[in-house]
């Protein structure tokens, strides 16, 4: 068998004119699209059904996760609203999603929509609004964790941990990955002068985001992603590849070449195999609550173990770590949480602390997409192409004829190595790995 026949679509999913692909997910073998005029589209692989499921026309597809405890999605409606599926009732004739209401009102969603994005993890949103003019911070940041649908009713009110705050950038800066931990984006000092910047998710009140000066020798940075362990992954001047540490000489790990032109999308698959516990703890779960020092939240706080002393009903300093996962460690550092007003409300830190889980550079493998319709794989520390979409039998000539990706969108590579999800400017391409490929 040749290596065209090693690659072939499966299934196409096709787009309305103008109305292209926004977001794409592929976990436990359903891929899942999400289009700019908000339609939502699933397609079982493994038993081959396809699903169109809602013609929302309302805002865009901001992002999808999947929540493997609750074997749901999670798809993001622009800023305002969040909807879950539940993988075991999309057949069903009478199934109804539930959805979330981001804002309290529609004219509270009217107010600050401006500029803002969604980003979703499988256990928590994140929510923000990018700087205006003359205005160095990103505005609004929200943070609604633990998926865990006991913590709404049928009126969509949000009964779990939210709150709102500020980060300190410039007036421009480009937003890129979130993974429930950690927020990634670029920052735009001056024409010349950019920073790489990764803050922590919350951030707390003596931290500050850490940020990188992006030198003469790395040009214009068109994708990055967060990686585990306190790392990066970024491609910049059109095809260079870099993975670096987040520490603090921004150490270099890994550096490869995409074999093409420009990249349009990356994707990454970690080996599960063979990724080993840490003995070092990382954060599970970090929920910001601010309440009132009051009976019901000293019995929570203690039954969560936490140090309060209300005896004589003085006031005490609370104490408690921040995890900072790193490749090999933990740094923890002491935190003083103070009065927050005169009406004694307080900012309490609850943590859910969890074996990290270390993730060795082998186990890393990177997909790339470029302009040309070459797929690259980066994996054992070495780079290959894999395929081009002109080669590939079961795509029609004439979307080749048309080219894949001459309409300036936004494109989209997804894997388990198994499958490749690729969007273009006529829908999704699922493309299986024959057999003697794998």
């Amino acid at each position: 068998m040749s290596k065209k026949e090693n690659f072939k679509v499966i299934k196409f999913i096709e787009i309305r004119f103008a109305d292209p692909i926004s977001s794409v997910k592929l976990e436990n073998n359903i891929v899942v699209t999400g289009s700019m005029m908000g339609r939502i589209k699933f397609y079982n692989i493994s038993e081959n059904n396809y699903i169109n499921k809602n013609e929302l026309n309302s805002e865009n597809i901001s992002d999808i996760s999947y929540n493997e405890r609750e074997r749901a999605f999670y798809v993001g409606i622009g800023d305002e609203e969040i909807r879950r599926y539940l993988i075991d009732e999309l057949n069903e004739a009478n199934y109804q999603n539930y959805s979330i209401s981001v804002y309290e009102s529609d004219l509270q969603h009217t107010n600050n929509c401006e500029n803002a994005f969604i980003f979703l993890s499988p256990e928590s949103l994140f929510r923000i609004q990018l700087p205006q003019i003359d205005e160095g911070t990103i505005k609004i940041i929200k943070i609604e964790s633990e998926y865990d649908f006991k913590y709404f009713d049928e009126s969509k009110t949000l009964d779990t941990n939210e709150y709102n705050y500020t980060l300190p950038t410039t007036n421009y800066i480009v937003p890129f990955d979130f993974d429930g931990k950690k927020f990634l984006w670029v920052e735009f000092m001056s024409s010349t002068n950019r920073n790489i910047c990764v803050a922590n998710i919350p951030l707390l009140k003596n931290e500050k985001p850490i940020k990188y000066d992006l030198n003469k020798t790395i040009g214009h940075i068109c994708q990055a992603k967060l990686l585990p362990n306190n790392r990066i992954i970024f491609v910049h001047s059109l095809n260079k590849c870099e993975i670096r540490q987040l520490d603090d000489k921004f150490t270099l790990l890994e550096s490869f070449t995409h074999n093409g032109e420009e990249v349009l999308a990356i994707d990454v698959y970690i080996n599960q195999e063979s990724v080993k516990n840490s003995h070092s703890n990382g954060i599970d779960d970090v929920i910001f609550n601010k309440n009132k020092m009051n009976e019901s939240i000293e019995i929570k706080n203690k039954k969560k173990k936490e140090i309060i002393d209300t005896k004589k009903h003085k006031e005490e300093d609370i104490y408690t770590n921040r995890i900072m996962e790193t490749s090999e460690f933990a740094n923890r550092n002491k935190i003083n949480n103070e009065e927050e007003n005169e009406n004694n409300n307080y900012l309490y830190i609850k943590q859910n602390i969890k074996k990290e889980k270390i993730v060795d550079i082998n186990d890393i493998c990177v997909t790339t997409l470029d302009i040309d319709g070459n797929v690259n794989l980066f994996k054992n520390r070495r780079e290959m192409t894999l395929f081009n979409l002109y080669d590939i039998n079961t795509i029609s000539r004439d979307h080749k004829d048309k080219q894949f990706f001459s309409m300036g969108y936004a494109y989209y590579i997804k894997t388990n190595l198994n499958y490749f999800c690729i969007t273009s400017d006529h829908g999704c391409y699922v493309i299986k790995v024959n057999n003697n490929n794998k």
